[in-house]
């Protein structure tokens, strides 16, 4: 369950619970796992799939910013941690300039 906390209006007004369930989707948790495990940021691989399924709404700022709100409850659910905000996403057509990168805690 998200908890929208200062994004509530977007997560509200601007279809929030389609992109929550979007990043709870198996293979959408996959490709954020591995990106996190290749040292990248979670978010990084899902812009082609998210662009297509919501359309260019998603490069908006705020909504960006929500998924990488919900990337990171996403990625603590399942024991991940912080390693690193504002990493430089450098693929041409990528939406995120930069997100924030996760390490998986040592077991």
């Amino acid at each position: 369950m998200y908890r929208p906390d200062k994004f509530a209006n977007t997560f509200k007004d601007e279809g929030g619970q389609a992109l929550w369930d979007f990043l709870n989707e198996p293979e959408n948790l996959i490709r954020m796992q591995t990106a996190s495990y290749l040292s990248r940021p979670a978010v990084e691989p899902l812009s082609p799939m998210l662009l297509r399924r919501f359309g260019p709404s998603v490069k908006r700022d705020r909504i960006k910013q929500m998924i990488g709100h919900m990337a990171r409850q996403v990625m603590e659910a399942r024991g991940y941690s912080l390693d690193r905000s504002n990493v430089k996403i450098r693929r041409i057509g990528n939406i995120f300039a930069s997100a924030s990168r996760y390490v998986k805690a040592e077991s």
